[in-house]
């Protein structure tokens, strides 16, 4: 009865010209998935239409009726660019033309900060030096320069002994001393070189990065980034001081090859860092030179990006004939045999032990003759032109959804494009633990939460 109250109150809704649901422009998960920011375009009435930008808990819904943990109206049609500065820190550029403005909204558990940002192309004066120059950002955010350099082959002499290096404490580096005169060099970028193996829980397999430091002119400090799980194999040239290592990801990162002397510090959603997190990305400049600043007391000299898991930085001309550190352990010597598998592994994983089977059409029919049975409309057989037939059939739904067939727990990592579909047998347990951003048809209740496909 409850359920068609609720059908009845929104097909009210949608002859008056409200639509609930609105359209999703945006979603972007926070970086330790907690939170979601949705950009939506919503209408109140057949003529009056606005885009909300909305911040809600991973799992709530994502639609324009929905009470939000953090909620702005903008005027329609407008398409903001939004990154995470950190779990709970919403950076906004809606584009507008106009002076540039620093606006900040605090209240709640999440803040939004609305600042407008540019990045400019190369000139192509500027590219035979390869060079790219930003303008400057926002009050008190300034973006570093980005400098692109091919990477040389060379000999790589270890230099023993070479050990995990000691990991500093969160929001600086304990004991450490810096000369009046060095480099803040910022390197990295999406990913390294894939790899198959999982150091972690995210999902994704771990990628490695080859990191050379050739910067004799004076000592330097290390910001390294990557959005991928990360193993960091890092070499200098004989003439070049490394002082200390700074590291930021959502995921795990190992850095390896460096003097046992030399402190890093690792700022991930893993380990819970409360020093916010920087990225070094073309659109995400502007998070790095606050982190130096907190760090090193200076902002950032150049960013240099990677490219084929490789990347060399400092301001050497020629390349060193000899390399001093690097490592050569593998990827595989860094994962975690007893952790279960996450992501698409894990559900591979539970394939293969007989826990869940590919869903086939006649799974989704029956969905839908169920649904048509017990709330009248939602079926997609009563509803002339509705598009989740056409959803459900498409080679890309097919490819990702599963039935449950016996007690489980989701994979961890299922966000993003490694989220999947789970129809939940009658009978059948629903999975235990987290299953990210998939959605789940429940046959028991004929509930269907999760993902956006839900709200069809």
């Amino acid at each position: 009865m409850k359920r068609l109250l609720v059908l009845y109150v929104l097909g009210s809704m949608a002859l008056l010209g409200c639509d609930p649901a609105g359209e999703m422009l945006q979603l972007i998960p926070s970086p330790d998935g907690t939170y979601q920011a949705v950009v939506l375009d919503c209408r109140n009435g057949p003529s009056e239409r606005m885009t909300l930008i909305k911040v809600v808990r991973s799992g709530g819904a994502l639609d324009c009726a929905t009470r939000a943990l953090q909620q702005v109206t903008l005027s329609p049609g407008l398409s903001p660019r939004m990154v995470w500065m950190s779990e709970d820190s919403l950076l906004i550029d809606d584009r507008k033309e106009r002076a540039l403005t620093f606006v900040e909204i605090k209240e709640g558990e999440v803040s939004m900060t609305f600042s407008s940002w540019t990045v400019l192309k190369t000139p192509s004066r500027e590219q035979s030096r390869g060079r790219e120059y930003l303008p400057p950002a926002p009050p008190s955010i300034k973006t570093p320069l980005v400098a692109v350099r091919s990477l040389s082959r060379a000999d790589v002499v270890p230099e023993p002994p070479i050990k995990t290096p000691p990991v500093a404490p969160a929001c600086g580096f304990r004991g450490l001393t810096l000369p009046a005169d060095f480099a803040v060099l910022a390197g990295g970028g999406h990913g390294g070189k894939r790899s198959t193996v999982q150091i972690d829980q995210s999902g994704s397999a771990a990628t490695t990065m080859t990191v050379s430091v050739d910067n004799p002119g004076k000592p330097v400090v290390l910001m390294l980034s990557s959005q991928e799980p990360t193993l960091w194999s890092i070499r200098r040239s004989q003439e070049t001081t490394i002082l200390a290592v700074l590291v930021s990801s959502s995921y795990r990162q190992i850095v390896a090859g460096l003097d046992a002397t030399t402190p890093v510090t690792v700022l991930t959603a893993e380990n819970r860092s409360e020093c916010g997190y920087f990225y070094v990305d073309a659109n995400r400049l502007e998070t790095l030179n606050p982190m130096a600043q907190r760090f090193f007391g200076r902002d950032v000299d150049m960013v240099y990006p990677a490219s084929g898991g490789e990347v060399t930085l400092g301001e050497a001309k020629g390349t060193p004939s000899k390399w001093v550190g690097g490592s050569d352990a593998p990827v595989e010597s860094y994962a975690d045999k007893t952790a279960p598998l996450a992501g698409e592994a894990g559900l591979d994983d539970a394939l293969r032990k007989g826990l869940l089977r590919r869903a086939n059409i006649g799974d989704i029919n029956e969905w839908e003759a169920q649904m048509a049975r017990v709330a009248p409309g939602r079926g997609a057989t009563s509803v002339p032109g509705d598009g989740r037939v056409s959803r459900f059939r498409s080679s890309h739904m097919m490819r990702n959804a599963y039935v449950v067939l016996r007690p489980m727990t989701f994979p961890a990592g299922l966000y993003g494009a490694r989220s999947a579909v789970f129809f939940v047998r009658k009978g059948t347990e629903r999975p235990r633990g987290n299953p990210g951003h998939s959605e789940v048809y429940d046959f028991n209740d004929m509930s269907c939460t999760g993902g956006p496909g839900c709200r069809l």
